[in-house]
């Protein structure tokens, strides 16, 4: 992410004009949020400023339209902007494999999963030698509960990129799901290794470990992600995910709300995530759904 922010300013500083780096820039500050633990408003807002910039550059570019459609989903919960935004993508570049494939996550928060489905897999045609496309459907898998298939593609997507940490950690969801949780506890640890720095995967062994019945070394996970939030930031997203295995309700619901004082895109997903299936019957889980408007 650092790279490419930094080539995309060079090709400005060379041409000020260039709208294809502007809306490069946007996605890079944007993804930087997950993959490098940015705070999700600094990140987001240079993503917007950028993605604004290169519509203003040029109205006829679909990146444009499919970077500003992220920020509208992922941070602004604006699902009929970003429908627009996505819509208008593929109608300048009906080929565009990243506008299907962003175009099926809000299309799946709204209801419309055998659709999202559809926009995933056709960008996985249009680009088939795409790791993040192919990771998409594991995730969209995930997300409609279809885990053999999710497991299936994110087998070929660590085949594809032994090193990527996002895979093996979608993989632990998936098998903490289907009750493999020896299996997902090394998926999450494997995803640890890659990427020490980063919370979600610790969150996730939290989680296994606290189904499999080991609360303490759980719990102990826990205060391991309370510690690194002493000296940086970390996501109350992991600290959700991580109380969500050890069923405190209350805690959960807490970093809920700070989730969402963050406005952590991971709340999007609230409605079909399989991982709050433990609070589905919660009159705060459904009062959280509105909230989202969802």
């Amino acid at each position: 992410m650092l790279e490419s922010i930094s080539f995309f300013k060079q090709a400005i500083d060379h041409d000020p004009d260039y709208a294809l780096a502007y809306s490069g820039l946007s996605d890079s500050y944007a993804l930087q949020v997950d993959y490098r633990s940015v705070p999700v408003t600094e990140g987001y807002r240079l993503a917007r400023e950028y993605a604004l910039k290169a519509l203003a550059l040029d109205q006829s570019l679909p990146e444009a339209h499919t970077s500003l459609a992220w920020v509208l989903h992922v941070y602004d919960w604006d699902w009929p902007g970003a429908m627009r935004e996505y819509a208008r993508a593929l109608e300048l570049n009906p080929g565009f494999a990243t506008a299907h494939h962003w175009y099926s996550y809000v299309l799946l928060v709204n209801g419309q999963s055998e659709q999202a489905m559809t926009e995933v897999l056709t960008a996985l045609e249009l680009d088939p030698s795409s790791l993040s496309v192919r990771r998409g459907v594991g995730w969209i898998s995930y997300y409609t509960r279809r885990y053999e298939q999710a497991l299936y593609h994110l087998r070929r997507a660590v085949a594809m990129n032994p090193t990527s940490e996002d895979t093996y950690r979608v993989m632990g969801l998936v098998l903490m799901q289907q009750g493999a949780y020896a299996e997902a506890e090394r998926a999450f640890r494997e995803a640890i290794t890659l990427s020490p720095d980063l919370s979600y995967a610790t969150a996730g062994v939290a989680h296994v470990l606290a189904l499999s019945g080991r609360r303490r070394e759980a719990e102990a996970m826990v205060a391991e992600l309370e510690a690194r939030a002493r000296e940086h930031y970390v996501t109350p997203v992991a600290l959700c995910i991580a109380h969500l295995g050890l069923r405190n309700v209350d805690q959960v619901f807490h970093w809920l709300d700070r989730a969402y004082e963050d406005r952590r895109g991971w709340l999007t997903y609230m409605k079909v995530d399989p991982i709050f299936d433990a609070v589905r019957d919660e009159p705060r889980y459904a009062a959280f759904l509105k909230r989202m408007n969802l």
